[in-house]
Formats: structure tokens, sequence, C-alpha cells
């Protein structure tokens, strides 16, 4: 039995440190873009993390996958990174990074519904009542509005939430005999293939890749915060996963969008008023309410 504990033990610090590095990955993201393009951002963000990944990945050793695992990789590399970061990127430039990490925690609530949707089973009673309270939130973010609207930042960071559930569900289906580190290697290396053309062509035709006010900070913290701490995330869930439940798991990372808004208000100054506050208190309460079947794909 002690062994047993000692073991969850050394699966949750990991993954509690994972969690932080994801709730920081948007505060760095919104302070790298005041001199970044989105494209060059996301472009020096996967470019850090990949490169970690392999160079993790080739010194472990691993067999190649198959042809067909490989267009399954290269569409996971299409949802999420590339679409999923992609457009939660482009909705910071409109949104606070606390508001955009309190709504890149609804990927948990488009998971229940698309699994709800290709299993087509009706969802649990906690689950609907965990998507009520997380839609409830998510309009509360904007204060008392009449028309309850999304705007465009947060539009594009729900949309970049709906592309990382796709991926979630699509690897949960067709590479779970895959060792997760060559999962995320690959899929890394795919999501940065697909930016080089737009990288390419955007710094041969616009002249906005880059703004006025970009300094070396910039470049850090958009390789050495964004990236590298999204590959460091990623090998640490990777390490975690196999050594927690899946619901001990979902707990801690059920609290990223609090690391998120706390990483915000400390780094970049933000604030949060009543409306946000109490949004931000159901989103996490509906997170929450679901369970480990609500989840599975």
């Amino acid at each position: 039995m002690s062994g047993v504990i000692t073991r969850r033990q050394r699966g949750l610090l990991p993954l509690l440190v994972a969690s932080i590095l994801w709730g920081v990955w948007t505060t760095g993201e919104k302070y790298s873009l005041a001199g970044l393009s989105v494209v060059t951002l996301l472009t020096i963000t996967l470019a850090a993390s990949a490169a970690l990944l392999w160079v993790i990945l080739l010194w472990k050793g691993h067999q190649r996958p198959t042809g067909k695992q490989l267009r399954l990789l290269a569409l996971l590399g299409l949802f999420e990174p590339m679409l999923g970061y992609g457009a939660i990127g482009l909705g910071l430039a409109y949104i606070d990074a606390a508001e955009a990490a309190l709504l890149d925690g609804t990927e948990a609530v488009f998971i229940v519904a698309l699994a709800a949707f290709v299993n087509r089973r009706l969802p649990t009673g906690r689950a609907v009542a965990g998507v009520v309270l997380a839609a409830a939130g998510v309009a509360l973010l904007g204060g008392p509005r009449a028309d309850l609207g999304l705007s465009l930042g947060s539009f594009l960071v729900l949309a970049g939430s709906l592309a990382a559930a796709i991926a979630t569900m699509i690897a949960g289906r067709v590479v779970l005999d895959m060792d997760p580190l060559v999962v995320t290697a690959y899929q890394f290396g795919f999501g940065l293939l697909f930016m080089l053309p737009l990288l390419i062509w955007q710094w041969g035709t616009d002249a906005t890749a880059l703004t006025a006010g970009v300094n070396a900070g910039h470049w850090a913290v958009a390789a050495i915060v964004c990236g590298g701490g999204l590959g460091v995330a990623y090998l640490l869930y990777n390490h975690s996963i196999t050594r927690l439940s899946v619901s001990a798991a979902g707990v801690i990372l059920n609290i990223i969008p609090v690391f998120g808004v706390a990483a915000a208000i400390i780094f970049l100054g933000e604030s949060i008023n009543l409306w946000q506050f109490v949004g931000a208190a159901l989103i996490v309460s509906g997170i929450f309410l679901f369970s480990e079947a609500d989840l599975d794909e």
C-alpha cells in the first residue's frame, strides 16, 4: 500500500507543475504578442517545444509509426497545436490573458458534448449540470450584457478549445496503442510543419510580422516560457498519467484556468471584476462536475 501511495505522490507533483506551466502559457503568449505576430509566435513556440520533445524521443528510441498512424498524427497536429493554439493566439490579441485562460478551460465541456454525439449516448446529469454552469460562466465573463454575445476574441479562444477537444477525441480513439511521448513529438512536429509555410508567406509579404516595440524579451518568452514550458508540461504529463488515476489527474488538470488567471494577475497586472469572478467560479465548478465516464472518449 505504501508503494502505491508513493507512486501516486510521485505522479502528483509533476502533474501539478505541468498544470502551472499550461496556465502560465497563456500569459506568456499575451506578453509576446506585444512584439510578435501570432504566426511568428506560434512558430517559435512549436519549434522550441518540438525540438525538446524530439531530443528526448531520439535519445530514448522509438518504433516509427505506420503510414496510417502518421496520417492520424498529422491530423492531430493540424487540430492541435496548429488550429487550437493558433485560434487562442488570435483571440489573445483582443481579450486579456485571464479571460482567455478561463475560456480555454472549457475544453472539457466540448469533450463531453463530442463524446455524447460520437458515442450516441446521453450525458449524465452531472455532465449536463456542468455544461450549463460552464456556459453560464462564459456568458458572465463579459459582464451583464443584454445580448450575452461573445466578443471576437472570446469566440476565437472557444474555437481553439473546440479544436483541442477534437484532437483529444482523435487521439483517444486511434493512438491508444502508441507511446504518449511518440504521439506528442510527432503531433508537434507536424504542427510545426503546417506553420512554416504561413511563416514564410507572412515574412515575405507582411510587414506586421514584428511590431515597432519588439524586444529580446518577447523572443525569449516565446521560446522559453511558451515553447520550452509547453514541451516540459507535456513531458511531465506523460510521466504522471501512468501513476495517477484518471479522476485524480482530472482534478489537477481542471484547475489550469485558476493558474492561468493567477499568472495574468501577477505577471501582466491584469485584474478581474465581480462578473468575471462569478463567471470563473461557475466555469471551474462546472468542469469539476464532470466524471471520468463523462470524459471517456
